[in-house]
């Protein structure tokens, strides 16, 4: 397992020129260095330990550093008070020092402008769906997406966010969209050449604005809570599966399976590791948070008190109105699967697997090493190139003022398009965030009026809101459109005809969605009281304007406490929007469409204290992993919990499978002795197989029964037709099963690459790397293979060739249920007739039998890429991931490239499905495709701190650089420590950040 140490520094004489990565560095890169060292090390010898003290000379006619650091670069900008330097230090990190925050703030929008321009536009025109009139003539399913960004109506929330927004946080805005459209500006007029070649005309690089700014945080809002698209996925699912297979269905081989609902859509996590124990532990070792209970959370509570008592829950079996509901329904979503195919499109830019996720924990004082609080933080999200993130650090030392409170030290990783720091620490506060996957979007199914323009709530007809929209495509026609709104509800989702989008229909209804992003919210208030917290409780406080997107916040801070929320607006639904029955799988639930007529509509939110959150706990530590984080869901029945005051408790259908949250705390609690920051690194890197310890016992039993049968035929009559297949091989059997056992037995199930890191070749089978390495491709080969060899044929019956996303939880199930308890239990085999494959009428397939079969599919596509034998496979061979560009337009700036002479198909990488270094691959293969097991998602960030009260201690890596232009010495420079899980010591301080100087740029009021 890669160590999760610091790199040297430069003072120590590492250069990570000297790296495999050398062609993407610069050699001069160390003659800066060189010049700067005298000047660097005098400043860290007089500076490193200031501490609180000022840090800027009074005299700053030459940028607040003075003549501390020589300069590089000088350049004006309008709108300046005073000068403001930045500087670049030796991994490409910008520090930023000015004397008040606006300056600040215009200062990084040039900069960042500068790094990520492509980025910037890409993300801008995705938010506000101006896509097509970009790239709209080299792809024009385009319009998809933009009509799709339209309906969604990102740019019109912003705008009303930034009317509402408070002159502080304006003039923010305006400053940091004011720095960004200066370098706009700059590339438009020929003064700041772009370094490659841009597929539109520099004119299009129009000012940036704050509603931009504003947009983008939006979408990043979008992209981590917004769960429409899958709850129509889920609805088209069950819809299918209960019309393909019914209990009265002539076939019995199908009636069999009228169960297959409930045995696939399961809503217990397979591991059930929680954050706390309950909503009744939340806070209980320590009063902090919000000071004041929510007003709307109040009411909401007793307007579901007077719901209930007027509304009695309806246990139902399906009549003829809810089958003609149903129908529909799949007439709906079949015409949106335009519009759902562009929005997806854009949501596996971010995320290729279609995960998002993330880990983060905080130690406290008591069980550290240090005797300072610990956090950690590796949020998941798309491995692209650029980097999602920008690192940067901003310092405000305001010189009319001897109030050092209202200075602000700031460091860590900002969003491009959005000011300040998202994820990171001040000097006296550290946090990192995960998904917390609360349900906050709903799906209606509406009735309209008869001629379309209204629909009926309550029994009374709501007029339709409309608002144009016209779509420009570029060396194209203008698409105009009204976007139809709901007023109670929200936009109803567009059907796309031929590029156009389409009337509604009175006669099908339509399908319409609401979602918190589409209040008005104010989570950039959030963050900057964040970025300026003092201790946890300050920064749990400032949450309280939190409301779009919720995060597992984890956080500590310089005196040793540690603390936790979700804050965010957690929509409490009417009695009828939970009418589920767990035992029937009938009913309605959040995560599915729910009826438009009224009845299951939102009547209020969460209070602000009951949304979940946690100070100080016995155990020392707290942990996240997008788990369920109070375990509402370990009964499998998600509507049954109530807060205290008797109003529903729902959280979530569909939180992570648990195994991640659950590694991580074994971590932590059977750690021998006290944490330190290296240790934190290692649980980050953590790679043992969670799927592998679950299901190999099984595969084992199944190989050792198979073999028992090929050597007496009738040992296991199931398992005759595999075990006298032509492609059994007994002898090699027995090899697998070696292998396979010593998976478990000798290496704990460790996920190995198998692959040397610097010439990408095979290790030698003599090293245990190797060999866990063979057992992780022979397992994952035959997982990808069991589940369709499972689940594939009913999911072509219900048009789902590819299997579902639930598949695998469906596979878990199946794998750890007594049979006799499974829906699709079948008294004559005594098991679930999902095992049985349908298409073969005249055999009958049992668990043993699918999965001795699987394992031959897969040894026998592992014989196709390895044709020299078992002995020649390697994980890391066949499990690889490249940052690949947001668009294809920007191939060439794949890390590594496809042409690199020798990483050419990737990075070789450890991991599986689940492991806590995240590295999920698609597992929805059919039998007759090729496996793939490359992956685009995973950690943007190996962040640990010790949060010293002397000053932070930060290590980081990056998947990438700083910069997004390839010629540049920080386009790529982070990724050897990434892949190695190997971090670098992040500087802070003043004397550490001129220690790593590498250049220094003082921005001056332009005149």
């Amino acid at each position: 397992m890669a160590g999760g140490g610091p790199s040297k520094g430069i003072l120590e004489g590492e250069d990570d020129c000297d790296r495999p990565l050398a062609p993407l560095c610069s050699s001069h890169m160390r003659i800066v260095r060189q010049q700067k060292a005298a000047v660097a090390l005098l400043a860290l010898l007089l500076l490193s330990g200031c501490g609180g003290d000022p840090i800027f000379p009074k005299d700053q006619t030459s940028g607040p550093l003075g003549d501390q650091l020589a300069l590089d670069e000088e350049l004006s900008l309008s709108g300046l008070e005073a000068a403001v330097d930045a500087v670049r230090d030796s991994n490409g990190r910008l520090h930023i020092y000015a004397g008040n925050l606006p300056d600040a703030m215009r200062v990084q929008g040039y900069l960042v402008a500068r790094d990520r321009t492509f980025q910037l536009e890409l993300m801008r025109r995705l938010a506000s769906g101006r896509l097509a009139a970009f790239l709209g003539n080299a792809d024009p399913s385009l319009v998809e997406t933009d009509i799709g960004f339209r309906h969604l109506g990102l740019h019109r929330i912003a705008a009303l966010q930034y009317d509402a927004a408070s002159s502080e946080l304006v003039e923010l805005l305006d400053a940091y969209a004011d720095g960004v459209s200066q370098l706009f500006a700059r590339i438009r007029s020929g003064d700041q050449p772009l370094p490659m070649k841009f597929p539109m005309d520099v004119e299009a690089f129009d000012d940036w604005t704050a509603v931009d700014s504003l947009s983008v945080g939006r979408l990043q809002a979008w992209l981590l809570s917004y769960t429409g698209n899958d709850e129509l996925s889920n609805q088209a699912l069950i819809d299918d599966l209960r019309t393909t297979f019914s209990a009265d269905d002539p076939d019995k081989a199908v009636a069999a399976r009228a169960g297959l609902v409930r045995d696939l859509m399961r809503f217990e996590p397979p591991d059930s590791t929680t954050t706390i124990g309950g909503l009744g532990e939340v806070g209980a070792s320590g009063a902090a948070g919000s000071a004041m209970a929510s007003e709307r959370g109040s009411s909401a509570a007793n307007e579901h008190s007077e719901a209930k008592e007027h509304s009695e829950p309806k246990r139902h079996s399906e009549h003829s109105e809810a089958r003609r509901a149903r129908a529909d329904r799949r007439k709906l979503v079949q015409a949106l699967r335009p519009v759902i195919r562009g929005v997806e499109r854009a949501r596996s830019w971010f995320a290729p697997s279609g995960d998002f996720g993330s880990n983060n924990w905080a130690i406290s004082a008591q069980r550290s090493a240090t005797g300072n609080a610990l956090v950690a933080s590796d949020p998941h999200l798309g491995l692209s190139s650029p980097a999602t993130f920008w690192p940067v650090s901003i310092h405000v030392e305001h010189q009319k003022s001897s109030d050092s409170d209202s200075d602000l030290h700031v460091g860590g990783l900002a969003f491009p398009g959005i000011p300040g720091v998202i994820l990171g620490h001040n000097r006296h506060v550290a946090w990192g965030a995960t998904v917390a996957y609360y349900d906050v979007t709903d799906v209606y199914q509406e009735t309209l009026s008869a001629d379309g323009t209204a629909v009926i709530l309550e029994g009374q007809q709501v007029p339709l809101e409309s608002v144009e929209e016209t779509i420009d495509v570029k060396n194209g026609k203008s698409v105009v459109y009204d976007v139809k709104i709901v007023p109670h509800h929200g936009p109803i989702f567009p059907t796309i005809k031929d590029g156009k989008v389409a009337a509604l229909d009175p006669s099908v209804g339509a399908l319409s969605v609401r979602w918190t992003g589409f209040e008005l919210t104010d989570e950039l208030s959030a963050v900057l009281e964040l970025m300026r917290a003092r201790n946890v409780d300050e920064a749990l406080s400032g949450f309280s304007s939190y409301g779009t997107g919720a995060q597992n916040w984890t956080m500590g801070d310089s005196a040793g406490d540690i603390a936790w929320t979700t804050h965010a607006l957690v929509p409490l639904r009417a009695p009828a929007a939970l009418d589920w029955d767990p035992a029937t799988y009938q009913g309605l639930l959040p995560c599915m469409v729910l009826p438009g007529d009224g009845s299951a509509d939102w009547i209020g939110y969460w209070d602000d204290q009951a949304v979940p959150w946690a100070k100080n706990p016995p155990s020392g530590y707290l942990a996240t992993a997008n788990n369920d984080p109070v375990g509402h869901n370990l009964d499998n029945d998600p509507t049954d919990e109530l807060q205290s005051d008797g109003s529903s408790g729902f959280l979530s259908c569909d939180f992570a499978f648990g195994f991640r949250q659950g590694r991580i705390k074994h971590r932590i609690d059977n750690h021998q002795g006290l944490l330190s920051l290296d240790d934190l690194s290692s649980i980050q890197a953590d790679h043992r197989s969670p799927l592998g310890s679950w299901l190999t016992p099984l595969l084992l039993m199944a190989i050792d029964n198979a073999q028992s049968e090929s050597l007496a035929l009738g040992s296991y009559p199931d398992l005759s037709a595999v075990a006298y297949d032509k492609d059994y091989d007994r002898v090699r059997m027995h090899q697998v099963r070696a292998i396979l056992a010593a998976w478990g037995d000798q290496y704990d199930y460790d996920a190995a690459s198998g692959v040397d890191l610097d010439t990408n070749q095979p290790l030698p089978l003599e090293q245990p790397d190797a060999a866990a390495s063979q057992a992780t491709a022979i397992f994952n080969a035959w997982l990808v293979r069991l589940l369709a060899r499972t689940f594939g044929d009913e999911m072509v019956l219900v048009g789902e060739a590819s299997g579902s996303r639930l598949d695998l939880r469906g596979l878990l199930h199946l794998t750890s249920t007594d049979p006799a308890n499974l829906a699709t239990y079948d008294p004559a085999t005594k098991d679930s007739a999902l095992w049985d494959d349908l298409t073969t009428p005249d055999q009958l397939e049992s668990r043993q039998e699918r999965m001795v079969r699987a394992l031959l599919d897969a040894l026998s596509w592992l014989d196709e890429k390895f044709p020299g034998g078992l002995d020649e496979v390697r994980w890391g061979m066949l499990h690889t991931v490249r940052f690949n560009p947001s668009a294809p337009v920007f191939g060439e700036l794949a890390i590594p490239p496809t042409n690199d002479p020798v990483f050419a198909g990737g990075f070789p990488r450890h991991g599986d499905m689940y492991v806590v270094d995240a590295s999920n691959f698609s597992t929805r293969k059919t039998v007759e495709k090729a496996l793939n097991f490359t992956y685009g998602s995973g950690p943007n960030q190996r962040f640990v701190i010790d949060l010293d009260p002397a000053g932070p201690k930060a290590r980081n890596a990056l998947p990438g650089g700083a910069s997004g232009f390839l010629d540049d010495p920080h386009f790529s420079d982070q990724a050897e420590r990434w892949r190695r899980n190997q971090t670098h010591d992040v500087p802070f301080a003043l004397g550490e950040v001129l220690g790593a100087a590498e250049r220094r740029t003082t921005f001056t009021p332009e005149r």
